[in-house]
């Protein structure tokens, strides 16, 4: 709508445009990261699951790529059999005294730790590769050998990890049968000619079927749970990145506005008497939160506002214009954006008469009016043919006084706030305003400079709707 002269756009200290133009190098990028680290501390857990939902096919790609990966990186690898040998430690002395017996599996257990530090020495590789006659030489063999013990046990396990499952099973059975004599060397006391410790292979290793690894279905779990990772991280940056509202608490919270109820979803489809229907709760619960905003003051005409193109403000004004004629009041809705007309489209009827006509003299407001449907007191003005052109601020008030007789409430949307200054005049001519914000589409910072620019009108502000994500 043009009320006079050419449109201008707002210009405000501190708009995203002007923040943009004023931004820049470090001190920008500095400013940007801290800002999307405290967005991304403050998402809630139901924004959490917002984001993985609307960037789920990102989600989706990347947990499948996690997967495709860990498939891949198992089919490159070399498969390694590991051959496992089991001994036990006990007493190397004979009494048939229990507490002596005691004492000394006692002994025996605190040794065992130190045992599966020693026990795959050089000395030990040494005597299994001269054995078996391995070209490799002993610390190579050394870093594929361990030595290992379960707490408070004597049992030594052996294991060996070889590309080939009989030579791993050989090696295995070889360092079982080095290590009790290697035990018995260091731990026979000095001027005794036996061990206090015997060591005894109680489980050759057996040649393994099949590979210890890789595994393709545990490497393929594990790659997709490292892309769902990946991909929780990239939908919550991208989420915490995004400048647009996140949802009606966030968009009250960047308004400071009391949040009224939701609008529902944006979409192409014209209201239905049976879709009104089933959101009556919905209308109720809008109807009593601007009631309650509005007590103490006059209310015969509310401008809905929208900062940016797409704040749903005409789906918003439709279905306030819906709650109250639900209520038995008479309604009005004036559709005052001749250059982009939406409100015939939502409410199925025609545009060849409305606003620009009645303005122009070309039609009487009675006339051009148009009642939706028979069961509710609801008329609309669609804003008619011809698009934007130069309207006086006084026409504008002199049609609304036309409507508002006999309590009759109307309720006016205009251009976006931000795209049209003269959006301003609108909200002078009416009793209060009602701001509203599409969830993932309006701008955070335009809908702050938005309702700081009608605080300066000043404008009486009602409240924030939020409209829905569209889909």
């Amino acid at each position: 709508m043009r009320l006079i002269g050419a449109s201008r756009p707002v210009a405000v200290a501190g708009s995203p445009g002007t923040a943009a133009r004023a931004g820049g190098g470090v001190r920008a990028a500095v400013d940007r990261s801290r800002l999307v680290a405290r967005r991304w501390t403050e998402l809630t857990p139901a924004q959490v699951v917002r984001a993985v939902r609307r960037y789920r096919w990102t989600v989706l790609a990347l947990v499948l790529l996690g997967g495709v990966g860990g498939g891949l990186a198992a089919a490159a690898q070399t498969p390694v059999y590991r051959a496992q040998a089991r001994l036990v430690c006990s007493p190397n002395f004979p009494t048939n005294d229990v507490r002596q017996l005691d004492v000394g599996g006692n002994y025996i257990l605190q040794r065992v730790r130190s045992y599966t530090e020693v026990a795959d020495s050089t000395e030990v590789a040494a005597a299994v590769t001269a054995r078996l006659g391995l070209p490799d030489p002993p610390e190579e063999l050394l870093s594929r050998i361990s030595v290992t013990s379960r707490a408070s046990t004597a049992v030594l396990t052996v294991e060996v990890d070889d590309t080939d499952p009989e030579r791993a099973r050989d090696v295995a059975n070889a360092v079982a049968e080095e290590i009790p004599a290697y035990i018995a060397r260091i731990e026979r006391p000095a001027g005794v000619d036996r061990s206090p410790v015997k060591v005894t292979v109680v489980r050759p290793a057996v040649a393994p079927e099949s590979p210890d690894s890789p595994r393709p279905l545990t490497d393929v779990g594990l790659g997709l749970v490292g892309g769902l990772v990946v991909a929780a991280v990239t939908a919550l940056g991208r989420y915490a990145r995004d400048p647009a509202v996140r949802d009606a608490g966030h968009a009250a919270e960047v308004a400071d506005l009391v949040p009224l109820a939701d609008a529902g979803p944006v979409g192409p489809s014209p209201l239905t008497v049976d879709g009104t229907a089933e959101r009556a709760d919905e209308l109720r619960r809008m109807r009593t939160d601007v009631r309650l905003q509005a007590a103490g003051g006059p209310l015969t005409t509310i401008a809905v506002v929208e900062p940016t193109a797409g704040g749903g403000a005409t789906v918003t004004a439709a279905h306030l214009a819906l709650a109250f004629a639900q209520a038995g009041d008479p309604v009005v809705l004036v559709d005052a954006d001749p250059g982009r007309p939406s409100a015939h489209a939502l409410f199925g009827i025609g545009n060849d008469t409305g606003l620009t006509t009645v303005l122009d003299g070309g039609s009487a407001v009675r006339d051009a009016l148009v009642r939706w449907t028979p069961d509710l007191p609801l008329h609309v003005l669609p804003a008619g043919p011809g698009g934007p052109g130069p309207i006086r601020p006084d026409q504008l008030a002199d049609l609304v006084a036309e409507l508002r007789h006999d309590r009759t409430l109307v309720v006016v949307v205009g251009p976006p706030l931000l795209s049209d200054a003269d959006t301003l005049h609108l909200v002078e001519a009416a009793d209060a305003t009602v701001v509203t914000a599409r969830v993932g589409s309006t701008d955070a910072d335009s809908l702050a400079t938005a309702v700081r620019v009608l605080r300066q009108v000043p404008a009486r502000l009602l409240g924030l709707v939020t409209v829905g994500r569209s889909g």
